[in-house]
């Protein structure tokens, strides 16, 4: 069972990420998929992309073994609920990792990243005005796109212009920063945990 990382970064919020070196019959075998599941997994048809949908969904099994059997539906924004909805979860996935998260008190977002050299020419576009201590360096951009896509899986609800609507604060030494999401004349503001294990960067919005 290849996790890499499986930690509490809150008294609420646990992470866990799973590196891929199993085939698709083997991460299968570990989950309980019901129709409704399965029938979402086999709509995907690529076969990497596959393999990290079942590695993401193999970290949200490890992090809720303890709380009993669980299935997944989503609501009509596309955002997965546990059909008991008393945690928050959530999941991504990147060049052969799965990731996870849960919340027992709230929403939660997580995004896994691998820095490009291509993040410095499309900062523009995501890059909001407060965000200046993130300069053109490669790494820092990508802890405010993987903050802001954290960000976005949490709130769940409505499309965000990235740019406008969302603010990552520089992290600190701690791991843990904040973030803002904009609406209207509302603005809430969420914790972000940053963290970096080769070659992931790893954020979570809670």
């Amino acid at each position: 069972m290849p996790i890499i990382q499986e930690q509490p970064i809150s008294p609420q919020v646990s992470i866990c990420i799973w590196k891929i070196d199993e085939t698709e019959e083997a991460l299968l075998a570990f989950l309980e998929l019901n129709e409704t599941e399965f029938a979402d997994f086999d709509r995907v048809k690529v076969a990497s992309k596959r393999l990290e949908w079942l590695a993401a969904r193999n970290a949200l099994k490890q992090l809720l073994n303890p709380f009993g059997q669980f299935w997944l539906e989503k609501d009509q924004f596309g955002k997965p609920h546990l059909t008991d909805p008393c945690i928050g979860v959530s999941m991504s996935h990147a060049n052969g990792f799965g990731a996870a998260a849960i919340n027992h008190q709230g929403p939660i977002g997580i995004d896994i990243e691998i820095e490009r050299p291509q993040i410095q020419r499309i900062s523009r576009k995501f890059l909001n005005e407060n965000e200046t201590w993130a300069g053109t360096d490669t790494s820092k951009l990508t802890q405010v796109w993987g903050g802001k896509e954290a960000l976005y899986k949490l709130h769940g609800r409505t499309q965000l212009i990235f740019a406008d609507q969302l603010v990552i604060e520089e992290p600190s030494l701690k791991h843990i920063t904040s973030g803002q999401i904009i609406e209207q004349n509302k603005t809430e503001t969420f914790s972000l945990y940053f963290d970096y294990q080769s070659p992931l960067h790893i954020c979570c919005a809670f």
